[in-house]
């Protein structure tokens, strides 16, 4: 019983893992897009996950600013499959039913540990 509870705790932690890892280079890759299209320097990033119908989609918000001052928001949105989800994170967007959840905080986290 301890061995079948260890090994899905493993397979949790790899799940989680796996997600953070591919949100980070889908951001490497949304960030240098952003700045080749807009020519700009990227002043920040938000990011978020959504439940929309069957699907997840995962939302990065950049921003940044014109000659004139004036903020621009790049919107760049994918969708990835519910079993890539860390559960707690999945579960906050269950709850929040269409209402994009903001795991900014959570990646700044993963990333510095």
């Amino acid at each position: 019983m301890i061995f079948i509870g260890l090994l899905f705790g493993a397979a949790l932690a790899l799940v989680a893992a796996t997600f953070w890892k591919d949100l980070v280079d889908w951001l490497k890759r949304v960030v240098e897009k952003v700045r080749e299209v807009v020519a700009k320097v990227v002043a920040g990033v938000k990011i978020f996950v959504r439940k929309v119908g069957e699907a997840i989609k995962e939302i990065a918000k950049s921003y940044s600013q014109d000659e004139q001052g004036r903020w621009q928001e790049t919107i760049v949105t994918r969708e990835v499959s519910e079993s890539d989800v860390p559960k707690d994170i999945l579960d906050k967007v269950k709850r929040q039913r269409g209402t994009a959840v903001d795991v900014t905080k959570e990646l700044e986290l993963e990333l510095e540990g």
